[in-house]
């Protein structure tokens, strides 16, 4: 069964390529926790609808063996990949807008109100995809169970503490990926608006407007701290302040697969509507670390 089952309307006029693009480039350079800066889109497989697998070749850690020069190597080389792993598009949201006129809206002052819809659209499809990879990316890093010794991936964070105590504990979430030997460049560090304002008050915080570019810095991009680039949200679920870790850990699929046009059956008007279909699947929870508020 389609999953848009209402009669559609076709009208000649409509450009659906036009209003896809528009909803799809305002979506990217909204996503926070599902950016490319987070999330990494290595899959293979066209995605269609909701239901879709897709999937990861997955690679191997080679192991560290002995040499010796006069009798070589013991044994066969090891294979670099480990098989293909799948996850599901498991995730579809919509959003439908009405306008008086479709191919006016189009025209009207050069697409200005086209576009304005198709951005506000686009913020709102992001936001629903933050959401659901944050809530991933805690699963996992809640159910990570670190080696012997090693620091746990979930710290407690004193939103009331002074500079310095907080420092201490996003210190902790470092120490917890060293440990894990995330790697240090590409690290993310995705906060709540309370815990960016508890960072603007220490001295050790580099706002993004310190980074030395007029450029606007998109997908929630604020400063940097501790070697972590600071990505500012309000997806994270309500105990969770910090998210930290590599892109390496986590694949985001998406893709919007249907933009199409209907007549109203209860208003004069046309209605526009799009479909956004994705799913995320976290590969290596050792390299995510979550920030909770102390109770």
């Amino acid at each position: 069964m389609a999953i848009f089952d209402e009669p559609t309307y076709r009208d000649s006029r409509f450009i659906p390529e036009v209003w896809t693009a528009g909803v799809w480039t305002e979506m990217r350079s909204k996503l926070v926790v599902g950016s490319d800066l987070v999330c990494n889109r290595d899959y293979e497989g066209e995605i269609r609808d909701q239901g879709d697998a897709v999937r990861i070749p997955t690679v191997t850690d080679p192991a560290i063996e002995d040499y010796e020069p006069t009798a070589g190597f013991s044994g066969d080389p090891q294979e670099m990949t480990g098989g293909k792993r799948t996850f599901e598009i498991e995730q579809s949201k919509a959003f439908r807008i009405r306008v008086d006129d479709v191919h006016k809206v189009q025209s009207l002052i050069g697409g200005k109100y086209m576009h304005e819809g198709t951005s506000r659209a686009g913020r709102k499809l992001a936001e629903a995809a933050d959401s659901y990879v944050a809530n991933k990316l805690v699963a996992a890093a809640t159910a990570y169970v670190p080696p012997a010794g090693k620091l746990s991936h979930l710290v407690d964070i004193d939103l009331a503490a002074q500079p310095d105590v907080l420092y201490g504990q996003f210190v902790d979430v470092k120490v917890a990926l060293d440990q894990t030997e995330t790697p240090l460049e590409g690290r993310y560090a995705i906060v709540s608006p309370e815990m960016h304002g508890r960072l603007l008050r220490d001295d050790r915080f580099i706002d993004a407007s310190k980074f030395g570019s007029n450029e606007p810095i998109s997908n929630g991009v604020v400063g940097k701290f501790l070697g972590f680039y600071i990505h500012l949200t309000n997806a994270l679920p309500a105990t969770v302040h910090l998210i930290a870790g590599h892109r390496i850990a986590t694949t985001f699929a998406d893709q919007i697969v249907k933009t199409e046009t209907y007549r109203s059956e209860k208003f004069f008007a046309d209605v526009v509507r799009g479909l956004h279909v994705y799913g995320a699947k976290v590969m290596r929870s050792e390299h995510i670390a979550v920030g909770k508020v102390i109770p």
